[in-house]
């Protein structure tokens, strides 16, 4: 006996489904199982078809309406007849199982794509650290160099002070020297003061004698 049931709803897609009826109908003992999903206007549908004895029918059939995956949400279940071919329950495995490595493949190459970015990513950030350590060794280049140069003003200011030290110590003996010249001349002055004094008196010593003054 072959049956189909095609059961709609807002969601019956992504919600594990095919996988859920498939155990269902191994615990039954199908040989002949397949599930297929498709859309139609009223909603998602996954279309279910089995063959086996009646009986085995009939109970996989009172599976299907009362019982379905916690996050489905289903609008309608109908059964018919099918006549069609049924294809085994070992393919039909193995085609859930191709279905999966299909889906997982672009999440691989999503991954590999992703990889690919932090790559690109970390070469990036290794630039621009390259880019920051020869910045930091040119700043550090620069310091040196105003380092040096400001030894060198050091430098020269020790020079300047040493020459201004020079000639504080010349204006020191100079204005010793004048200050000797100085003594000595007044010294100089006061002894031929003295002497023209001394003179001056004596001439008028003479001229009073003479006069008859003294």
């Amino acid at each position: 006996m072959k049956m189909q049931a095609v059961i709609t709803g807002k969601k019956v897609h992504d919600v594990g489904y095919r996988v859920f009826l498939l155990e269902k109908s191994l615990e039954l003992g199908f040989q002949r199982f397949n599930a297929r999903n498709q859309v139609q206007d009223n909603g998602q549908q996954v279309i279910v078809q089995y063959e086996g004895e009646p009986e085995r029918v009939e109970t996989f059939s009172a599976v299907v309406r009362k019982e379905h995956p916690p996050d489905a949400d289903i609008s309608d279940i109908a059964f018919e007849p099918y006549e069609g071919h049924v294809i085994s329950i070992t393919d039909y495995m193995h085609m859930i199982q191709i279905a999966q490595l299909s889906k997982g493949i672009p999440a691989i190459i999503s991954i590999d794509k992703k990889q690919d970015r932090m790559l690109e990513n970390q070469d990036q950030m290794l630039e621009n650290q390259d880019q920051m350590l020869e910045k930091q060794d040119r700043m550090l280049e620069k310091q040196d160099q105003m380092l040096g140069k400001q030894d060198q003003m050091l430098e020269k200011q020790d020079q300047m002070l040493e020459k201004q030290d020079q000639m504080l110590g010349k204006m020191d003996r100079m204005e010793a020297s004048i200050t000797g010249e100085i003594h000595d001349l007044r010294t100089d002055l006061r002894s031929s003061f003295d002497r023209k004094l001394s003179v001056i008196e004596q001439d008028i010593q003479q001229i009073k004698t003479k006069i008859g003054l003294m």
